[in-house]
């Protein structure tokens, strides 16, 4: 199932490395400077955080869906 679905994935999507990589170093340095002031009563802050966190996550399970290949 798991190979079926990364299979799946990997013709659906042909992603380049390098874009997802320069994805994940500016999701990272957003991610840490939100972090280094937080302001959790802010929707704003929430919504930047969720963000942050939802295109490190995306870009690095792209990045090992490319080095699995």
């Amino acid at each position: 199932m798991y190979r079926r679905v990364r299979n799946a994935v990997a013709e659906a999507y042909d992603p380049d490395p390098r874009a997802a990589t320069i994805v994940a170093m500016g999701s990272a340095f957003l991610l840490f400077s939100l972090l280094s002031y937080p302001d959790g009563s802010s929707p704003y802050y929430l919504f930047g955080l969720v963000v942050a966190v939802f295109s490190l996550v995306v870009s690095v399970a792209m990045l090992a869906v490319e080095k699995l290949r």
